[in-house]
């Protein structure tokens, strides 16, 4: 049986991937931040391990590490996000842009350094981490978010999550962990865009089946809509 660890799996993206995992047979390490989501998904995921935490909190690393103890972790998913108000320089400000940074960027962080331990008793480690198209700097130079109405606190900490990724990428590799990004697609969620077509539950199975089937590369950008990304 392999093990997959997933953050922000109370509902969303994050509820579907436990699913589809669930429905493969891997055994679930799930992080909610909420006690009433915390039940739901015992009620649910009969089997699951299942941690009360948040990831943006300064005590997440340490009560992730403990509550892993011995635990062998094939795959973790940081599906955790945050995103406010905020798309002009006007509407945003700095509280806006440090509370994404915090979930999106160090919340990732602080999750790898938790699981690390665990992740090297895999012989085939991966860490997955959840972006998005307004994470890239590309885009955003080639004007693809401009008059989107997408927060500046996202778009800044979904591109340094993605920088965090390269970092990760570069320093895990030599203990045979990969990491790399995706992009679950436009999806009609409670963070749904203006043009969010997908559902969360497709874009799990789709997700669920690279993982699964090995399709994944160390600095992978992969969209679930096109392929690729540019970073």
């Amino acid at each position: 049986m392999r093990n997959v660890l997933i953050t922000g799996a109370g509902k969303g993206l994050g509820r579907e991937l436990a699913r589809a995992f669930f429905d493969q047979g891997w055994q679930l390490f799930l992080v909610v931040r909420n006690e009433a989501s915390q039940t739901e998904l015992a009620e649910e995921f009969t089997t699951a391990n299942i941690l009360l935490s948040d990831v943006a909190k300064p005590d997440h690393e340490l009560k992730l590490s403990a509550w892993l103890g011995d635990a062998t972790l094939d795959v973790v998913i940081n599906n955790a996000g945050a995103g406010s108000k905020g798309a002009t320089l006007g509407e945003a400000s700095a509280e806006q842009i440090t509370s994404a940074f915090e979930t999106n960027c160090i919340g990732v962080f602080a999750t790898v350094k938790g699981a690390h331990k665990a992740l090297l008793k895999s012989p085939s480690g991966m860490v997955v981490n959840i972006s998005s198209r307004r994470g890239s700097l590309t885009m955003q130079a080639n004007g693809a978010a401009k008059n989107s109405g997408c927060s500046y606190s996202y778009r800044i900490s979904k591109a340094a999550q993605n920088m965090l990724t390269l970092c990760l990428a570069d320093d895990l590799e030599d203990d045979g962990i990969r990491v790399a990004a995706i992009h679950p697609g436009r999806l009609l969620t409670d963070m749904a865009s203006k043009d969010a077509h997908m559902t969360a539950q497709k874009s799990a199975q789709l997700i669920s089946q690279l993982i699964i089937n090995n399709k994944i590369k160390n600095k992978d950008y992969l969209c679930m809509e096109t392929g690729t990304l540019a970073w």
